[in-house]
């Protein structure tokens, strides 16, 4: 294994378009306005499996440097996270932030801590036999986990066939979902659940399924999407799938086929991420690229207050993750604005509202409170506080109500001792 870090940060921007003839005016509602597929860095052997975590940083795996990358947008640098990676191919995050890799040399489904340390084995045997080389997964909201098993590379097969498989929310069963494929790869669900897309990468053919109801992950109703394969499948907030083959192909939630984004190199792999979700990360064969984009991936909201008088917003912790699962959102002067705050964590939490670029103010000031903080819920006494929680507790849940006040970015903070570091967002309120 090649122990040497590649050289990175070549952030030199390509000389191809962000779209080809093919998509004149298909891709230009999507598509940033002059954007080019921007080089982050290179030099690796093959990447693959990109995943954004809640904080924003994105994850990326080297298969055969047997690695897992971490890339940070904030600071523009590369560590590796995992060394060792065991064949990390895929990557996904659940909603608690837990890193969940497809470890396709050692045939199994495995979580991971922040310090890279094992969290949880979830999967490694069907049928009394290893799986053959796992390769792509998607987490279903319910906590299931629906991964492919191809068998790239090998040349005995350790299952019966190449197929897709669903480990339960408790982790105690793994079913057999798909088993009439040639070489399943990519695999990608909506965000609410009700749908999975599968790319047939060995028959160049991606389908749609419903799932059913139930704890078993049942799918029905296997319906062709797209004349392509892919090795990589992503969403964004519009439905509009995206698919990886020469090229970053993209299909209308129809399965109309809307125009590719070409890149230097081929791409493999590929998700949404960013501060706002709207920059899509591309793996491509010995590099990792970005294009700037005017939608989200799903899940993520798209920029612009909400119309009407009243504006709800729920914002949570990250269970054993010290961040919020939303990182910001606009609203208009004026609009009667409640904000639900949940704990799920076990540490307590608040949310504090402060003036604009008041937040490390006010976080220190908490912070010199000291041990007086416990008795006061660490809310100093100060007029750069406007609204907020009291500290809540795990499981606990109180709403925030307030008029929005004058243009401008308002930031919201975690003052408990060392927690403003991570837990901070921003309130954008426009004219």
């Amino acid at each position: 294994m090649n122990k040497t870090l590649p050289l990175f940060l070549s952030l030199l921007a390509s000389s191809f378009p962000a779209h080809g003839k093919e998509s004149a005016g298909g891709l230009d509602s999507l598509v940033s306005k002059g954007a080019k597929p921007v080089k982050l860095a290179d030099g690796f052997i093959f990447t693959e499996g990109p995943a954004a975590s809640p904080d924003g940083m994105l994850f990326f795996t080297d298969i055969p440097n047997n690695r897992i990358h971490r890339w940070d947008p904030k600071t523009k640098k590369f560590s590796v996270f995992l060394k060792d990676s065991g064949g990390a191919n895929g990557l996904y995050f659940t909603p608690e932030g837990d890193l969940v890799a497809c470890l396709g040399g050692k045939g199994t489904i495995q979580s991971f801590y922040d310090d890279g340390g094992e969290k949880e084995l979830m999967a490694d045997q069907f049928d009394g036999k290893r799986f053959n080389k796992p390769n792509d997964l998607w987490v279903h909201p319910n906590g299931g986990i629906f991964f492919s098993d191809p068998n790239y590379g090998n040349k005995d097969l350790s299952q019966d066939g190449e197929h897709v498989y669903y480990v339960t929310p408790y982790r105690d069963q793994v079913f057999r979902v798909i088993d009439d494929m040639k070489r399943p790869n990519g695999v990608l669900g909506t965000p609410d659940g009700k749908h999975l897309y599968v790319a047939d990468h060995g028959a160049g053919k991606t389908f749609r399924y419903d799932v059913d109801e139930g704890e078993e992950g049942a799918l029905s109703n296997k319906t062709l999407f797209a004349d392509s394969g892919s090795d990589g499948l992503a969403m964004d907030n519009r439905g509009n799938l995206y698919l990886t083959s020469d090229k970053v192909k993209v299909y209308d939630p129809k399965g109309k086929h809307l125009g590719d984004i070409p890149f230097p190199e081929r791409p493999s792999n590929l998700c949404f991420g960013g501060e706002d979700g709207k920059t899509l990360f591309v793996t491509a064969r010995k590099s990792l690229y970005s294009v700037a984009m005017k939608v989200g991936g799903a899940g993520f909201k798209d920029a612009g207050a909400p119309e009407g008088d009243k504006v709800e917003v729920t914002i949570s912790s990250v269970k054993e993750k010290l961040v919020y699962d939303v990182k910001s959102f606009t609203v208009r002067t004026g609009q009667k604005v409640t904000v639900t705050f949940k704990n799920p964590d076990f540490p307590p939490h608040n949310l504090l509202f402060v003036k604009p670029g008041q937040a490390d103010a006010v976080a220190k000031m908490a912070v010199d409170m000291g041990a007086d903080g416990f008795a006061k819920q660490f809310k100093p006494d100060t007029d750069k506080i406007l609204w907020g929680s009291t500290m809540l507790d795990h499981g606990e849940t109180e709403k925030i109500s307030f008029t929005a006040p004058e243009p401008g970015d308002y930031p919201y903070v975690c003052t408990f001792p060392g927690h403003a570091i991570l837990m901070r967002g921003v309130m954008k309120v426009v004219p």
